[in-house]
């Protein structure tokens, strides 16, 4: 199966050895974006990948578009247009105080000035089976959104997977509000067969209640499947994490139109939480473009998704072999 992204290249800047932007003058810099992270990963799982998206003419859009190449995805569909490219400064947390992301220039970014007549929609879905949209696609500008609804109708008339996640930043959405947004994602969800998200999405973004007559639970369940059967959604995916002590553990859950099934909690020990996300994402399309079971599929996604939390950067790299390792052999920490 052929997988493409439809999103954003940004450019991380990070400083080093868990400093604050006080204590430093140095900074990691590196190109990032859910599309990258997950596109990546399954090229290093062995799929075949592309990403859709617009970077400046200059020598920094250059480089991202290089950084692209050698994380092993295909950048035919890159192209050129506008200034500027979106940055964030991520300040890493430690003990109990949490990681700090600062953005800046995204919706004036190379992509966010861009719409649907930036890209050649038609040509690229015909090199793609299954292509992911990301969601913050339709927080940042007119453009995005604009481009995003197009390409899913385009996608959906001809017959291609559109894999969507909610991604929801409450920064980029201080101006339009909860409302707006919830006319986007319903706009949106009925040209969607994957979907990525969590209970909140369902009953803070859609407004879908949870019912009073199903005992607590299978509430959650209920609510998927209402919510799988309004849009016409092939499959529902996402994480749960949970405390117990000073400990962290996830969980990853898939559902299809009939069954749910929930990953083996594992503990998560950080070292860069950022794009740990993207791994279970990565992990989910994986199995879902092999055909795997919906257990096999969560128990690998979930597996990929706690190594993430192992590598620093936004960009889960990880290979089969590893994730079959942790799963297999949990207790062998050195491999010679």
């Amino acid at each position: 199966m052929r997988i493409a992204a439809f999103g954003e290249i940004m450019m991380r800047l990070t400083p080093p050895e868990y400093l604050m932007l006080e204590q430093t003058k140095e900074l990691r810099l590196d190109f990032t974006g859910t599309g990258v992270n997950i596109l990546s990963n399954l090229a290093h799982f062995g799929c075949q990948t592309s990403l859709l998206t617009n970077l400046p003419n200059n020598r920094l859009g250059e480089a991202a578009k290089a950084s692209v190449r050698q994380l092993g995805i295909q950048d035919r569909w890159i192209g050129f247009s506008g200034d500027h490219i979106g940055s964030y400064f991520a300040e890493m947390g430690f003990g109990p105080r949490p990681t700090q992301v600062t953005y800046q220039n995204r919706r004036n970014s190379s992509f966010g000035v861009s719409g649907a007549s930036n890209y050649d929609f038609d040509a690229f879905l015909a090199e793609t089976d299954l292509v992911h949209i990301c969601g913050i696609s339709l927080s940042l500008t007119k453009e995005t959104r604009e481009a995003a609804f197009v390409l899913a109708e385009k996608a959906h008339a001809l017959g291609k997977k559109v894999c969507f996640d909610f991604n929801f930043r409450p920064s980029l959405n201080e101006v339009h509000g909860v409302a707006f947004m919830k006319e986007q994602y319903e706009k949106m969800l009925p040209y969607c067969d994957l979907v990525f998200g969590s209970q909140r999405d369902l009953t803070d973004l859609l407004d879908m209640p949870l019912s009073e007559t199903v005992d607590c639970a299978n509430q959650f369940e209920e609510l998927v499947h209402r919510f799988m059967t309004k849009y016409q959604i092939e499959r529902f995916a996402g994480t749960i994490r949970q405390g117990e002590g000073d400990k962290h553990y996830l969980t990853g859950f898939l559902f299809d139109s009939e069954n749910y099934v929930q990953a083996a909690p594992r503990e998560i020990i950080h070292l860069d939480r950022i794009g740990a996300g993207d791994g279970y994402a990565a992990g989910i399309l994986l199995g879902y473009s092999e055909s795997w079971s919906l257990v096999e599929s969560v128990e690998f996604a979930t597996a990929n998704g706690v190594l993430a939390h192992t590598i620093q950067g936004d960009v889960p790299l990880t290979t089969r072999k590893q994730v079959r390792h942790i799963m297999e052999q949990p207790t062998v920490d050195l491999i010679r």
